[in-house]
């Protein structure tokens, strides 16, 4: 038997076998897995583990076999879970979702949200909600800053309606910390 909660965040995987009650916890360094991925994967390759001697040496080695070090995983919020899940939801669009001819979701586009969502805190993130662009892209928007970020495969927009003038950039180069930088200062 097992069970998989997050508290302070760590996510904590608890095993009950028969030599007793086993906890370990989880890494943040892998950030191609999120908390959620790594919980909903945990729990369905745990689901085909049998009870046995071997039991708790796969658990083990599935653990390692995740998260590559000896870290702590990230449990984040509500705004976090939110947009992951639209990512998600986006990521199966296909070509013309839109009616039109809008494009799919580039691959490296999600590669650096997600990226991007690694790296925010939830307090940076409220406010913002995000859409696919007819482009391939993803937009970070903000209504109550009235401004918005266009995030790339290899680069970033910006604007903010300032008054009545819209100021931005276009093609700057893509970093999780250069986008948040950017979602303080507009």
């Amino acid at each position: 038997m097992f069970n998989v909660w997050g508290l302070g965040g760590k996510i904590f995987l608890e095993t009950f076998g028969s030599f007793g009650i086993y906890s370990y916890f989880c890494s943040e360094n892998n950030n191609d897995m999120t908390a959620i991925e790594l919980n909903s994967q945990l729990l369905r390759e745990l689901s085909y583990i049998s009870d046995n001697e071997s039991y708790l040496q796969k658990t083990l080695d599935f653990i390692k076999k995740l998260t590559k070090s000896n870290g702590v995983a990230n449990v984040k919020g509500p705004v976090y879970t939110e947009m992951l899940e639209r990512l998600s939801d986006y990521q199966e669009f296909e070509r013309g979702w839109d009616g039109d001819d809008a494009l799919p979701l580039n691959k490296q586009v999600v590669k650096n949200f997600k990226n991007l969502l690694q790296k925010c805190r939830e307090s940076e993130l409220k406010g913002w909600t995000i859409f696919p662009a007819a482009n391939g892209t993803l937009l970070l928007q903000n209504k109550e800053r009235k401004s918005g970020i266009n995030i790339g495969s290899n680069g970033y927009s910006y604007y903010a309606i300032i008054g009545h003038e819209v100021k931005g950039e276009n093609n700057l180069k893509f970093s999780p910390k250069s986008v948040i930088e950017t979602m303080k200062m507009i």
